[in-house]
């Protein structure tokens, strides 16, 4: 009979923000010239708070500010226009560093949208759009600590959630309303994190709130 794992993946948090300069971004294979992303794995998850400078240098050593949408998730830089295949293009943000805190048994994840009605006068039907959007969830792992002070602070915290070597992980901003604690058979001492979305928003309008990627 095979082994199934008591824990079936890691949880890990950001600590403080520490700001660099000058970080190299590399051209991401089979885009269309305009995608780069950061190379260093410690400087992918931005502080969306923090301004992110985007250069781009032609040949020569010559440096210039360039329009670019930044995830600031998995540290991907997306340019207005291509700057040619023999450009470089460099980075100056605030990273947020990962680290591993606890197993992870069990999380579960739902999105919702609100949905609100367009009533017009003389029409016979109702009409609805999609309004403003959240998530939330739970994850059950294995001595979380930290989310204590989390709950005191009640300031939006990134974590990240993965399941192994090779395979996408789970990144999202969120505030911890519960924390609950649980003595398991095997005399294992388990919590489980209740935690709602946060969103920070962008420049374009957009949301930094939570998504899947690849480190």
């Amino acid at each position: 009979m095979a082994v199934i794992p008591a824990h079936v993946g890691w949880l890990s948090v950001a600590a403080a923000p520490v700001e660099f300069t000058n970080a190299d971004a590399v051209l991401v294979p089979q885009s269309d010239g305009t995608v780069y992303r950061i190379s260093d794995l410690s400087k992918r998850q931005l502080d969306p708070t923090a301004p992110v400078l985007v250069e781009v240098s032609a040949p020569g050593d010559t440096w210039a500010p360039a329009e670019a949408m930044v995830d600031a998730l998995f540290g991907f830089i997306i340019l207005a226009t291509s700057p040619g295949p023999s450009a470089r293009v460099r980075v100056s943000a605030s990273a947020l560093p990962i680290t591993p805190v606890a197993l992870v048994r069990a999380i579960s994840f739902s999105l919702a949208n609100d949905i609100v009605e367009l009533q017009v006068m003389g029409d016979g039907y109702k009409r609805r759009t999609v309004s403003l959007r959240d998530f939330s969830g739970e994850m059950t792992g294995l001595s979380p600590l930290m989310f204590g002070g989390a709950i005191v602070a009640g300031a939006p915290l990134l974590i990240e959630i993965g399941k192994g070597a090779g395979s996408q992980v789970m990144r999202a901003w969120v505030q911890v309303p519960e924390l609950s604690h649980k003595l398991t058979p095997g005399v294992l001492y388990e919590r489980t994190v209740k935690f709602t979305g946060y969103a920070f928003s962008t420049e374009r309008g957009a949301g930094i709130a939570w998504g899947y990627g690849m480190l």
